[in-house]
């Protein structure tokens, strides 16, 4: 049986659906009519207003005011003109419902359910002398159908705003995803500047220092030349760097040199100083870009620093380098007492944003009772790390 209602293909639509649960109704009156052994009840008017009143049904969602006011006309008429309870009020009921479940505030839906419920009793009283049994079992209904429509208006306003709460912290985590990941780029851009910086300096200084020589000493003037050529060879690889990752002007930076690969056993020891014991193993730094450089120091810079605030006390790190590029892997043990929860990551967007700036490669992952940072940063002349490198 429920395989079958399963293959029921339902209408698409609130419409669509209104319209089904009207002729639903309708059909469950008739039947009621025709169970009353009483064929001459269906040429009767309460039974045309009746139909009427389902049909009206249609535009419940639509209208629910305009709706719940053309049934009540109805009931009000048939009531008043056979002097007995329509069976009208059946399909006043749902009307009800619907008006009080979307009306939008809840002084509003009390105010219709109460003026609804008084108009029927009051029909009831003044058209057919019901019983106060009848009466009160009117109001009942009346009361109950407004309880259970406002209700429904609670719990949908309640969901619409855990909706809009959920959207709104959304789009506060992914505005400050952004923000951080653009203040990450423009870090990245002040360092890149600085070490291009340096290169147009030696460029100047070994410039001039050729035209001092040229003609007393030419075979100095040619080696300062030389210099000349690759500090401007670098300059032309590192600027397209800085170029892509720079944003928007910022603050100056502070006057301190730019770290680089070179500088990790100095980071390394400072993070033992700080109590985190860290075994190196590490071979001949290779020649590696600007940006790889600079790369290179901040991921395991940053690495270290989630080891020492979320780890077990001991971390490795491993530098190989390689003819396509330099293999950095750092390891510490979690600690669970320290793990975080779902943070939001921002450690992991600047590691990421330096390899790619360097056109290299970050992984992150805790695996068994470890966590591993990977990264691969590709020398001077290497292919980018991912990429096929055909031109």
């Amino acid at each position: 049986m429920r395989d079958l209602l399963r293959r029921i293909p339902l209408p698409e639509g609130e419409h669509a659906r209104d319209a089904l649960g009207a002729a639903a109704l309708a059909a469950a009156i008739i039947t009621m009519f025709l169970a009353g052994d009483n064929a001459d009840a269906l040429a009767s008017l309460d039974f045309a207003a009746t139909m009427l009143a389902c049909l009206v049904l249609v535009w419940r969602r639509r209208a629910p005011l305009a709706v719940l006011g053309g049934v009540l006309a109805l009931f009000v008429v048939v009531t008043a003109v056979d002097g007995e309870l329509s069976t009208v009020f059946v399909v006043l009921v749902v009307a009800l419902y619907t008006s009080t479940s979307r009306i939008g505030t809840v002084p509003a839906a009390l105010a219709i359910g109460a003026a609804t419920t008084g108009v029927v009793v009051g029909v009831l009283t003044l058209a057919t002398g019901s019983s106060s049994d009848e009466l009160v079992s009117a109001a009942a209904w009346g009361g109950l159908t407004s309880a259970i429509g406002l209700a429904m208006l609670l719990y949908r306003r309640g969901v619409a705003k855990e909706r809009e709460r959920a959207l709104r912290a959304e789009e506060a985590r992914d505005a400050t995803a952004q923000r951080r990941v653009a203040e990450e780029r423009l870090r990245i851009a002040r360092e890149l500047h600085d070490a291009v910086g340096h290169h147009v300096a030696v460029i100047t200084v070994q410039a001039g220092l050729a035209e001092h020589l040229l003609d007393t000493k030419p075979e100095a003037a040619a080696a300062a030349l030389a210099r000349v050529q690759e500090a401007g060879a670098r300059v032309l690889e590192e600027l397209p760097v800085m170029l892509r990752v720079l944003r928007q002007d910022d603050e100056e930076g502070d006057d301190a040199p730019t770290p680089g690969a070179a500088d990790i056993a100095s980071l390394v020891g400072e993070a033992r100083e700080g109590g985190l014991a860290v075994d190196l193993r590490a071979g001949a730094t290779p020649d590696l870009s600007a940006a790889a450089d600079l790369a290179a120091y901040r991921i395991v810079q940053e690495a270290l620093t989630n080891a020492r605030r979320y780890g077990a006390g001991a971390a490795s790190v491993t530098l190989d380098p390689g003819d396509d590029g330099l293999a950095i892997e750092v390891r510490n043990a979690v600690d669970p007492s320290r793990e975080p929860g779902a943070g939001s990551g921002f450690g992991l967007v600047g590691m990421r944003e330096r390899a790619a700036a360097a056109e290299g490669d970050v992984t992150a992952e805790r695996i068994g009772d470890e966590f591993v940072v990977r990264a691969v940063l590709p020398v001077r002349g290497a292919s980018p790390t991912g990429k096929d490198g055909a031109s």
